[in-house]
């Protein structure tokens, strides 16, 4: 056992003596740099003779910095690669949770923030309705395919019929339980939506013939527009009919039938002229018909989504090839044509993958076959390069699955993102990896990789997963999970991968022949362009360049307008952009309602309450763009009517006391009240029951009307700039009522609610978002002059996408912000890099079996290491990421050009920040503040006494240890001579260095000589 020692401490002599010959012979070729005393790769543990438990733990601290964790990382990855393979398979089997993904989409509150004003408003309108969501609202629109009216007999026959066949005959089956059902089950009191058409047209056929019979027409009828009066009833036709022509007219008038005989005998002429005497409509563009459903169960909300796509079906399917064209638009509709159209982006996505994997293969071939290490097995570091992304995306999307969460249509935009950003990291490490071709263990290699790129990494996933993580949206959440899980398999798959092609190639030496003039041109071309930044006139002009930037940039930014439409989010070859146009162009220009909802009991009774309504209801009729107040659904107008002729006509026939009846009648009128004491009768009147859906009635209380609701009507708001502030003005008047408890609901608050918050959410997001990003680089670059730097070009590089975005005509919706967001993401990887690197005081490198230092002197040596490390990788990951995105610009859809403008922009201005104006930047600090480190800062002083006390502790113990095994081997052993010179050698040269080596190296150092005599002495 004595020997077994003697020779274990005779092998460490004589590697540490190898070293130190090495070191004196070693020739420094760069003059900014000076040699340190190399580290061996494997530390033997000293002994810490320290009671101070505080001291042992910021020793300890001190000890395990980030980059020698991530060096046992690499380690243990090279020592057990399989193990890390299993791991990596585990988690992939979480991949086949995608057989349950479930495409769904929610174009009208998807978008929506939860703290939205309309969510408040759609909340009270479920209250009111007893629904657990909001309305469903399915429009359908009827035009004459040869361009005429509408309004032609046969026509308007027709769309009677179809009204009837869809509620009465158009039987629908729900595929997931294969009941069937008709409209008029499930629409509740929303059936005679459209009974006006079916009036008018009714009117109209009786009023034609009675016209064309030369019989006298109806006094109580007046089919005028857009108020008609069928048998002495005003029914509004301005919520069907639209695209309206109107001639002159007076009612009463009849027909010549002496003029113009030959064209009476057309039966079309004839038509055209008996409809001109009897209605002022000379043209009807667009037909309207609403069919709305109030949502009380799931199973009613199933439903009414099956018959609204029932419907589009039939329209586009069935009837076709007839007279009038069927245009049909819904929410479900929507939803299920953009997860049609996400569906072809498959395609898409396989061309980016092709594209991709022919960027990866030839960078990581080329730079392979560049160094003269070129071996077939470079294959599988490319396959391992695409592969862990792909994983990443396939896992997320099976967890999203298995968690039961719905996956939409932008979301479908994530495997492009994390193809293009997820392989960022990867492109360093086979960059670090390629060029420590040495003689060393794999096991080393890999520590040895990992602790020069592993910390970059880590910022750089770290702060793109916080990009996303703080946004808890859907699509912002399975990014930042799909990118976590890219850089873990970039850790367990990618690394032992590159075990097993290390394993696979002929060990030889590198043989760079034919490549070395290349290599040297190179580095030349590397260190002119350092000489080129550093220059003071290159400062100058980059500070130009980056003020014009900025320019442009604010200028962008001030102009970017907040705009959200269906027509933006469908396909431009889709069937519903037609839909979509004809309501925006033309139905909203006409008819613009709002619901305004009354959502405490009003006590018509008080005269001041009442006021204080007519107040309200006129401050809405008095807006402009109004069509006044003939146009508005209001109960209580003519429940006034009603109570008045009812308390005139409400007398007793079997009473003599008319006298008293007739005084109470007369001090009624003159206090001017009313009471809901006839409120039941009135909704139970045929002329009045239609009101019943507009109160919610409790008859066991004094004020029986709980709740009401009315309509008021606006015109020619056709943008949505308009529309955004016709909605703050309504919501204001609102709030100028709370005593009331009113609020308002329109059809589209959702939307104006996502294009308000918009600019407020980019804002938000992006200040939180740099803030997080601050702290998380001044975790990992430790330097706070480089932390500022960083931070300040992330902010450049996001602000300039954005303004550069709206000069490229992009609007600022939900897709933009979640292009703004992965742009500050992405331009971490441009900066973070170069950040860390920069702010790095010494430079390792694999010579042999060791680890050789280097210490960085000046700046323009920290530059041309830093650019010497990132530049390549950088490049790769742009160009890669490019290539993956590009052919989505291919599918000519709104959102994936977002992404496809916002990426290029980002790989643009990241490249020229990260490449030239950060260097430039970080060059002109002077070098004594980049020499600052927060972690010794904060560690350091703290052990300083206690290292130094140490130290002396450890110097006395290696002396005497020394000298002990002098003697003792002169005694025992025999002549150690040539051991002791070189140990002399060793120290000798080690005293020149260790002033470089801060304390905790340098205690190592002696505890090792000190270990290693005491064991030669036993």
């Amino acid at each position: 056992m004595s020997t077994l020692f003697v020779e274990s401490a005779s092998t460490n002599q004589q590697f540490r003596s190898n070293f130190t010959a090495d070191l004196a012979n070693n020739n420094n070729d760069n003059e900014c740099c000076e040699m340190q005393e190399e580290l061996p790769l494997r530390i033997s543990p000293g002994v810490v003779n320290n009671n101070a438990k505080a001291s042992k733990l910021l020793a300890f601290c001190q000890q395990m910095t980030l980059r020698r964790v991530f060096r046992l990382i690499g380690f243990s990855i090279g020592s057990y690669p399989l193990a890390y393979v299993i791991a990596a398979i585990i988690m992939s089997v979480m991949s086949f949770g995608i057989y349950y993904l479930k495409l769904e989409d929610r174009v009208r509150d998807g978008y929506t923030p939860t703290t939205s004003p309309s969510r408040r408003e759609a909340n009270l309108l479920r209250e009111f309705s007893n629904s657990f969501g909001d309305p469903t609202l399915t429009v359908l629109m009827l035009q004459a395919r040869d361009g005429g009216s509408m309004h032609r007999l046969n026509y308007l026959a027709e769309v009677v019929r179809l009204h009837r066949y869809l509620i009465d005959n158009f039987t629908v089956e729900v595929p997931s339980s294969g009941e069937q059902f008709v409209y008029k089950e499930i629409c509740q009191f929303s059936c005679d939506a459209n009974v006006v058409i079916e009036y008018f047209h009714s009117a109209l056929l009786e009023e034609y013939r009675k016209e064309k019979g030369g019989k006298a027409r109806s006094e109580i009828t007046n089919l005028t527009y857009p108020i008609a009066k069928i048998r002495g009833f005003e029914i509004h036709l301005e919520r069907n009919f639209y695209g309206v022509r109107l001639r002159p007219y007076r009612n009463g008038s009849s027909y010549d039938r002496n003029i113009d005989r030959s064209k009476t005998e057309s039966a079309t002429a004839t038509e055209k002229a008996i409809l001109k005497a009897i209605t002022n409509i000379e043209y009807i563009e667009v037909i309207f018909m609403i069919f709305q459903g109030q949502i009380t169960s799931h199973n009613i909300e199933t439903k009414l989504n099956s018959w609204e796509l029932a419907l589009y079906k039939f329209a586009t399917q069935t009837y076709i090839d007839r007279p009038i064209k069927i245009l049909v638009l819904g929410s479900e509709i929507v939803n299920q044509e953009l997860i049609k159209d996400s569906q072809r982006m498959a395609p898409y996505f396989v061309a980016g993958f092709l594209a991709m994997f022919l960027v990866v293969a030839t960078s990581v071939l080329g730079s392979a076959l560049l160094l003269g290490v070129m071996h077939p097995a470079k294959l599988i570091i490319a396959f391992g390069v695409i592969i862990c992304p792909i994983l990443a995306i396939t896992v997320t999307f099976g967890l999203f699955a298995l968690a039961q969460l719905r996956t939409n249509t932008i979301m479908l935009i994530m495997p492009f993102l994390v193809m293009g950003i997820g392989v960022n990291g990867a492109f360093l490490v086979i960059h670090s990896w390629l060029r420590s071709t040495s003689e060393c263990s794999i096991a080393q290699r890999l520590g040895f990789v990992l602790e020069e790129v592993g910390p970059s990494i880590t910022i750089s996933t770290f702060t793109n997963v916080i990009t996303f993580g703080i946004e808890i949206a859907l699509f912002c959440f399975e990014t930042a999970i799909a990118l976590a899980f890219a850089y873990i398999f970039t850790m367990v798959l990618l690394c032992p991968l590159l075990y097993l092609a290390t394993t696979l190639e002929r060990m030889r030496k590198r043989d760079a022949a034919g490549f070395s003039t290349v290599i040297i041109g190179l580095n030349s071309t590397l260190k002119c362009y350092c000489r080129l930044i550093t220059s003071k006139l290159f400062g100058v002009l980059a500070f130009i360049g980056i003020l014009i930037y900025w320019f442009f940039g604010v200028i962008g930014a001030m102009n970017i307008e907040t705009r959200l439409d269906v027509e933006k989010l469908l396909p431009k070859n889709s069937p519903l952009q037609e839909a979509n146009a004809l309501i925006s162009d033309k139905i909203w220009k006409e008819y613009y309602p709002v619901t305004i909802l009354v959502n405490s009991p009003l006590d018509i009774r008080k005269e001041h309450i009442l006021s204080r309504f007519d107040a309200l209801v006129n401050d809405f009729e008095t807006l402009e763009n109004c069509r006044g107040k003939e146009f508005t659904l209001l109960w209580l107008r003519d429940y006034k009517t009603y109570w008045w002729e009812a308390t005139i006509y409400d007398f007793d026939y079997f009473s003599d006391d008319t006298t008293a009846l007739t005084t109470e009648t007369s001090a009624i009128f003159g206090k001017g009240m009313i009471d809901y004491t006839k409120v039941n009768d009135f909704l139970f009147s045929p002329l009045y029951k239609h009101w019943k859906n507009f109160l919610k009635i409790r008859n066991d209380t004094e004020i029986p009307v709980e709740r009401f609701w009315f309509l008021v009507t606006y015109q020619n708001l056709t943008s949505w700039k308009e529309r955004i502030e016709m909605m703050q003005k309504w919501r204001s008047i609102a709030n100028s009522y709370k005593d009331l408890n009113v609020s308002v609901w329109e059809a589209n608050s959702m939307f104006v609610d996502q294009m308000l918050s918009l600019k407020t959410l980019a804002m938000q997001t992006c200040v939180w978002t740099l803030m997080c990003m601050t702290v998380v680089c001044g975790l990992f670059i430790q330097n706070p002059f480089s932390v500022i730097i960083a931070s300040v070009t992330i902010a450049s590089i996001s602000f300039g996408v954005i303004g550069f975005l709206s000069w490229w005509h992009l609007d600022l919706d939900p897709a933009t912000l979640c292009a703004i967001l992965m742009c500050i993401g992405m331009s971490v990887d441009f900066t973070a890099h170069v950040s860390y690197h920069h702010q790095l005081g010494e430079k390792k490198a694999i010579k042999g079996t060791r680890i050789t230092k280097l210490r960085l002197e000046n700046n323009k040596a920290r530059l041309e290491y830093t650019l010497e490390s990132v530049v390549w990788p950088t490049l790769q990951g742009g160009i890669s990421t490019v290539a993956c995105i590009v052919p989505l610009a291919f599918l000519q859809n709104y959102i994936p050009l977002v992404f496809v403008k916002t990426i290029s922009l980002v790989v643009i201005w990241g490249l020229f920040h990260g490449l030239v104006l950060l260097p430039t930047f970080l060059s002109l600090v002077p070098h004594s503040l980049l020499e600052f480190n927060c972690y010794r800062a904060i560690f350091g002083k703290h052990l300083f006494s206690t290292i130094a006390g140490n130290d002396n502790a450890y110097s006395s113990a290696a002396i005497g240890g020394s000298s002990s095994g002098i003697s003792s081997g002169g005694g025992g052993i025999g002549s150690h001579s040539s051991s002791d010179s070189r140990k002399q050698n060793d120290k000798g040269v080690r005293d020149k260095e260790e002033t470089h080596l801060n304390d905790t190296e340098l205690r190592i150092l002696r505890t090792d000589e000190h270990s290693s005599s005491a064991i030669v002495t036993a």
